[in-house]
């Protein structure tokens, strides 16, 4: 269901409008649309459903640029799609150049709030409700041609943009191969523009201060540089970029004296008295000078340590109200600085594009092998990134392979000096995860390797204590204020996150569980570590799981009608392939219209290699007494196969079809039997739940969110 198809051309090669909307916005977009003809006025829509960067074509470019001005769909699903944030890009840029980043931009609402608009300046001028009737769509539209020739002449290329100086220099470059983020720059520009409106901004905030915060590696630098290079043009000002990466261990002392030299710096280049004055100062200074230029600056200070107290934090603040302040930091303990923007991993299409960035894969087998590196890496981009480089030489497969050996970490091969990731004071990505040496027993540590043993699963505040009160270092009554400590510890370090599902539970990235798992010096405590944790687990089977959810119990044709307690054995084959199957698509929905049925496909051939895996480990268990290998087979033989033998087989003939430049997402979307097989893959979810269950109850832990229950 679509726009009708239009005319490419418009007389003397102008739009009056270029209309913006999300795909399934489509068919209330096509009232708007008609009334907007009726009006005389030359309409270019985008029907062409163009949803990442790399396919936003030249014809589209091309009418942004003779268009007058942009209307704006904004529905809740409008900031999800990338085209739609590029067009959004495009206009608001084009006004930031000529004084006013909303001249070319107009708003219709369809949703009862304004929450999910951004830029937060869109939400409180020329901004429409959705029309309720065809009266009220004429009148709209009428609106939108009287604003449109108002406007002198369409938005054009934006080639002369301004120049916006760099301090200190030199600039940031920013990388040739950074992916996505679009949406999370717009709620960089809200946060630091609050001010603006604030009698639509309901959120925190002094609209003037942001903090980009995530684990090491995860992009926080590199989005902070892209932003100040994308949106340059609201900070005519210039941009002032403090590098405290490079200060002495990372220590609090060490960041202020890296700032301090840094100000100096500053001040020189801009004619003011530098030298042995105190910070206070020096920010004095500057605020006077910015002050008598009278221009909008962005003050960024990058890499901001834990453990700054609240008289230093302040000292990090732009000088002057007309300087927006970024910090970026690892650390979650300074919630009350600045509002947060939580940077998260790459969504998976985005990975994807990441990691085939230098080597295009030509087949089935490559394109699976680079949908298992995403799996394998969770859309961390500088993990990523690495793993794309090594594709220049090697096969996706060969590189997969690399991955998961036993041998040198390819993660911890440092990088060139002069590659653009490589920053001063900062060692190989692993060095970059594991921030504490693991060559120690203290809490920190334990907690560390207790959640990089269960990840992905989370582990509660309560099972963290009763773990740690069964090891022989701690006393039962030291471990509630000992893991207190530690977990507040490893949050200032970035290292863990709270978990979604529960609170006073934790996780950590994938990624950082194979860094402790691999470089963990004490592999006699991670063993101690891991047998408590499984006897922890082993206990909960009345109680309350890792996972606060009520258990279903399985039906009597699934458990066996056995009486008897598993072994711990079955117990932690049933724990694994449980963290296989419910981190898989099949008991994880695939949303319409979304994500990748060959990489579900690979998902689901995973689980099957996982449930051979146990029948083969569970060989030596008595198979009177133990129920996981009829899970197992059942699970396999019953579910797996069958739609794997299916759909595989149909699948690939599609894809033999694919014309040579047609992306493989693209071609397989355009496949007649998508909807059928998205259908059958919807059908297993039942079942392959319902086998999650009886995994939860046989190894005592429920890690199944509660809503996959109903």
């Amino acid at each position: 269901m679509g726009v009708e198809e239009l005319p490419r051309e418009a007389p003397d090669d102008r739009w009056d409008v270029f209309v913006s909307y999300s795909r399934s916005d489509a068919e209330r977009a096509t009232g708007l649309i008609t009334a907007l003809r009726s009006q005389g006025m030359r309409v270019f829509v985008d029907d062409t459903a163009v949803d990442d960067f790399a396919s936003i074509t030249a014809t589209i470019s091309s009418a942004l640029a003779h268009a007058r001005v942009l209307l704006a769909l904004y529905s809740e699903e409008y900031p999800h799609r990338r085209a739609c944030q590029w067009e959004l890009t495009y206009a608001y840029l084009t006004g930031l150049r000529e004084g006013d980043p909303r001249r070319r931009i107009l708003v219709v609402n369809p949703e009862p709030t304004t929450d999910h608009v951004h830029p937060v300046e869109l939400r409180d001028a020329r901004h429409w409700p959705w029309p309720a009737d065809a009266q009220s769509a004429q009148h709209l539209a009428a609106s939108v041609a009287g604003y449109s020739a108002t406007l002198d002449g369409p938005m054009g290329t934006g080639a002369a943009v301004p120049f916006v100086p760099w301090l200190p220099a030199p600039a940031r470059p920013g990388s040739p191969h950074f992916t996505g983020r679009l949406a999370e720059q717009w709620r960089i520009h809200t946060a630091l523009h609050r001010h603006r409106a604030p009698l639509v901004s309901v959120q925190g905030g002094d609209g003037r201060t942001a903090q980009l915060r995530g684990m090491p590696g995860i992009g926080k630098s590199l989005l902070a540089q892209e932003y100040a290079l994308r949106f340059s043009p609201a900070f005519p000002g210039g941009v002032f970029w403090f590098d405290l990466h490079r200060c002495r261990a990372g220590t609090p002392s060490g960041a202020m004296q890296a700032y301090l030299e840094q100000i100096n710096t500053v001040a020189s280049a801009l004619g003011l008295k530098s030298g042995s004055f105190p910070l206070p100062r020096l920010l004095s200074s500057l605020a006077v000078k910015i002050g008598e230029h009278n221009a909008a600056c962005l003050w960024v200070v990058d890499g901001v340590p834990d453990g700054l107290p609240p008289d230093q934090l302040h000292l990090l603040r732009g000088p002057h109200l007309l300087a927006s302040t970024l910090i970026t930091t690892r650390s979650r303990r300074y919630s009350s600085y600045a509002e947060a923007i939580d940077v998260q991993p790459l969504p998976e299409r985005d990975s994807y594009h990441l990691v085939t960035s230098r080597r295009t894969p030509h087949e089935a087998a490559e394109e699976a092998a680079a949908h298992s590196l995403v799996h394998d890496l969770g859309g961390h981009p500088h993990a990523l990134d690495l793993v794309a480089e090594l594709t220049i030489s090697g096969s996706f497969h060969h590189v997969r392979g690399r991955l998961h050996s036993s041998l040198t970490d390819v993660l911890s091969v440092p990088e060139p000096a002069d590659d653009a990731r490589a920053v001063a004071g900062r060692g190989p990505l692993t060095a970059q995860l594991l921030t504490r040496a693991l060559d120690s027993r203290t809490p920190a540590d334990d907690v560390l390797r207790l959640l990089a043993l269960a990840c992905p699963a989370p582990l509660t505040q309560h099972l963290l204590e009763q773990i740690l009160s069964t090891v022989s270092s701690y006393n039962p009554w030291e471990a509630p204020h000992l893991i207190a400590e530690a977990v507040e510890a490893l949050l200032g370090e970035g290292v863990v996150q709270p978990a979604s599902t529960s609170e006073s539970a934790w996780t950590v990235h994938p990624l950082l569980a194979r860094a402790v798992q691999r470089h963990d010096t004490d592999t006699a405590r991670q063993e101690d570590l891991r047998r408590a944790l499984l006897h922890a687990l082993s206990t909960l089977v009345d109680g309350p799981a890792v996972s606060p959810t009520e258990v279903q119990r399985p039906t009597a044709s699934v458990m066996g009608g056995r009486s008897g307690r598993p072994s711990q054995t079955e117990r932690v084959a049933a724990f694994d392939l449980q963290v296989e199957l419910i981190t898989r698509i099949g008991v994880q929905p695939l949303a319409p219209d979304q994500g990748s049925l060959r990489e579900a496909l690979t998902s689901l051939h995973s689980v099957f290699g996982t449930s051979r895996e146990v029948l083969h480990r569970m060989g030596a268990e008595n198979p009177a007494e133990a129920v996981l290998p009829r899970i197992a087979s059942a699970l396999a033989n019953d579910h797996l196969r069958p739609f794997l033998a299916t759909w595989h087989a149909a699948l690939q003939m599609h894809e033999a079809t694919r014309p040579e430049g047609m992306s493989s997402i693209e071609h397989e979307r355009l496949w007649d039997r998508s909807d059928e097989m998205r259908d059958a893959l919807g059908a297993l979810r039942e079942p392959l739940t319902s086998i999650a269950m009886a995994l939860a109850e046989l190894s005592g832990t429920d890690l199944l969110p509660s809503r996959n229950h109903t």
